[in-house]
């Protein structure tokens, strides 16, 4: 995986420039030395938002694991339904999770109640030390919303005596097999390191598994046999090396999540603006949403861009998009300027925005254990549950379902 620069953001006459992944924008600081526990960790989430709440939440040491299901007040948005092939169902006046794979119902705890659980499992697994949390995510969103969950909880400081930091994989393959692979998800790594041809990432408990291995694989050095790791169990002293040395302290990672607020907070001060354009499909929400996230980063609030319009009308919000702090395209400027021009402007109609495709590539399915961490996810003939065993079915479906020829499709079947 090679490392991506930014050198070309604004050149001209070159292809779209590759996204800069925070898991590789920069090399983490590492821990000091100590005494220290590894353990693989992974979740599943209901989305991928920071309000989005926890639906699964698992890790794995080679002496044991954990895993626990979660029951989320909201139910999973498509692309998290398909990622973690679980979903939502009501049987009579309760709420409950089924897997879509096996379309059984899942044992589940309050969100509280499973955070509990696991700092009592961590407390036992780090012994007189401190834990590291291994995963394997590009975007480095895990780690924030499992500190915003323990926030929420007032969990925070229990956690922090437990738990030193985050190592993640991902950047760790990235600067190892930079030269050998091209990609360093979690399927091509198991299969290049692990000699594992199927690897389900389905579960945050197999993801778990996987991150800690690879770890453990990219630590014994190139003389060591492709598939060795996992055999030990207990981490080696290299292997804590690695780790100690990819890690983030927990601090920087509560640093990362203060950060995260305050450019939600600047974003969401453009929700006159952009609100009506969220509601178009997805690939032009996409857009929208990389536009808006482009006005965010470059430190610009809401009053800002209006007192520019009340000043000069277009030219002064021109003005003020071209003084960006951040690199920014000029087709990028000039559809920003045509969406405030429309929102400022009542006679004229609301802008349709064209979905962007970057050259030489397609779109991509990808899971949570992809290269990819805002996508909806991939799609199997297994996630395509069968109607016949939904418990949301009523009676007048299943009488329509009866009265309907083999031939026809029952309208009245989704689930």
């Amino acid at each position: 995986m090679a490392m991506v620069s930014t050198e070309n953001l604004n050149g001209s006459g070159a292809e779209a420039p590759t996204e800069v992944l925070p898991a590789l924008a920069e090399k983490p600081a590492g821990l000091p030395p100590g005494k220290y526990a590894l353990v693989g960790w992974d979740m599943d989430t209901t989305g991928r938002r920071l309000i989005d709440e926890i639906c699964q939440i698992a890790a794995y040491t080679p002496k044991q694991s954990y895993s626990q299901y979660i029951m989320p007040y909201g139910d999973l948005n498509p692309g998290a339904r398909r990622r973690h092939n679980v979903r939502v169902v009501t049987v009579g006046r309760y709420r409950m999770l089924k897997d879509t794979n096996t379309h059984k119902i899942l044992k589940t705890k309050s969100e509280i109640s499973a955070l509990t659980d696991f700092l009592d499992w961590l407390e036992k697994e780090k012994g007189d030390g401190s834990v590291i949390l291994i995963y394997h995510e590009p975007r480095r969103l895990s780690p924030t919303m499992l500190l915003e969950a323990f926030t929420r909880y007032k969990l925070l400081d229990r956690f922090k005596s437990i738990v030193a930091g985050f190592t993640d994989s991902y950047a760790l393959a990235a600067d190892k097999c930079k030269a050998t692979v091209k990609s360093v998800s979690l399927r091509v790594l198991a299969r290049v390191l692990l000699d594992a041809e199927t690897l389900s990432v389905d579960s945050a408990l197999d993801r778990a598994t996987a991150a800690y291995r690879i770890v453990e694989h990219l630590a014994q050095g190139e003389q060591q046999e492709v598939g060795a790791g996992g055999e030990g169990t207990t981490a080696s002293k290299d292997m804590v090396e690695t780790a100690r040395l990819w890690a983030r302290p927990v601090q920087t990672e509560l640093e990362a999540l203060a950060s995260l607020k305050k450019l939600l907070e600047r974003q969401n001060t453009f929700r006159p603006v952009f609100a009506p354009l969220l509601r178009q499909p997805r690939p032009e929400r996409k857009r929208v949403t990389q536009l808006r996230r482009l006005l965010a980063d470059a430190g610009l609030l809401y009053d800002q861009v209006k007192d520019a319009w009340q000043d000069q009308n277009c030219a002064g919000v021109e003005k003020l998009l071209k003084n960006l702090t951040i690199s920014a395209k000029s087709e990028d400027i000039q559809e920003l300027l045509t969406i405030f021009d429309c929102h400022f402007d009542p006679n004229k109609e609301p802008i349709i925005l064209q979905p962007t495709v970057n050259r030489g590539s397609r779109p991509r399915a990808t899971s949570s254990a992809g290269e990819t961490g805002e996508a909806t996810g991939s799609t199997s003939d297994s996630q395509k549950t069968s109607t016949q065993n939904s418990p949301n079915k009523t009676n007048n479906e299943i009488k329509q379902e009866i009265t309907t020829e083999p031939s026809q499709p029952a309208a009245a079947a989704a689930n």
